[in-house]
């Protein structure tokens, strides 16, 4: 895997006007790549993305239940959308909106992260 390529294809896709940020960490909470430069807020918020997705999931199987992507739509009406990617990685994209455009645009961008995974 190539982490400059997938940190540029994060830092493209976080050049749209609706997006907060972007990240691809291991489901284990370790940050891989990121549309910021600097690291210290990814090394905190990986973590704390696998624990909620993991949670999340646990919950699912405890229902009989499985999903790929897990939707957390903040008071202002953002979304932090959780992405499953090959059972081991996790990507992470912030949205000032959400529609079905934009589930397509993450569709698009995780089948192009996974290219490079």
């Amino acid at each position: 895997m190539s982490k400059e390529d997938v940190r540029g294809l994060l830092q493209e896709y976080s050049k749209r006007p609706y997006v907060e940020g972007t990240v691809l960490t291991s489901k284990m909470g370790v940050p891989i790549a990121s549309n910021e430069n600097t690291t210290d807020d990814v090394k905190q918020i990986a973590p704390l993305v696998s624990i909620t997705y993991e949670g999340a999931h646990e919950l699912a199987n405890s229902a009989g239940q499985d999903f790929d992507q897990l939707n957390v739509e903040l008071g202002n009406g953002s979304r932090i959308v959780i992405k499953s990617l090959k059972g081991t990685f996790l990507l992470v994209v912030q949205v000032h909106k959400y529609d079905e455009q934009i589930q397509k645009e993450i569709n698009h961008l995780s089948n192009q992260v996974l290219e490079y995974i």
